[in-house]
């Protein structure tokens, strides 16, 4: 199972075990990481579960569709390497991967 860090809002990493083939936000939200409260339950609506991905992973993650484009267009955090965790699926490809927690919307 990959292992994903979170650069939580507060500066500090935890590194954590994510099961493939479930989204990043489930990981977030079963290891306790602070500021993705995943309002929506990953419905991809509510945007409370935003990130920064490193760079070197943009490319291995799944493209993002028009419904996590229209929400990311609307969060004043977005920026060219945001996501939402709840449209990432784990897999192995992600191994050691960083992502940095956004700032409150």
């Amino acid at each position: 199972m990959p292992k994903i860090t979170f650069i939580q809002r507060n500066g500090d990493k935890k590194t954590v075990t994510a099961e493939n083939g479930l989204s990043l936000m489930v990981a977030a939200v079963e290891n306790n990481i602070q500021g993705i409260p995943a309002i929506c339950n990953g419905c991809c609506s509510c945007g409370t579960c935003l990130i920064s991905v490193d760079g070197t992973y943009i490319d291995k993650l799944s493209t993002k569709y028009f419904g996590e484009e229209q929400v990311l267009s609307k969060l004043k955090n977005s920026n060219k390497n945001s996501r939402l965790a709840c449209q990432i699926i784990v897999t192995d490809k992600l191994h050691d991967m960083k992502v940095k927690v956004s700032e409150k919307l």
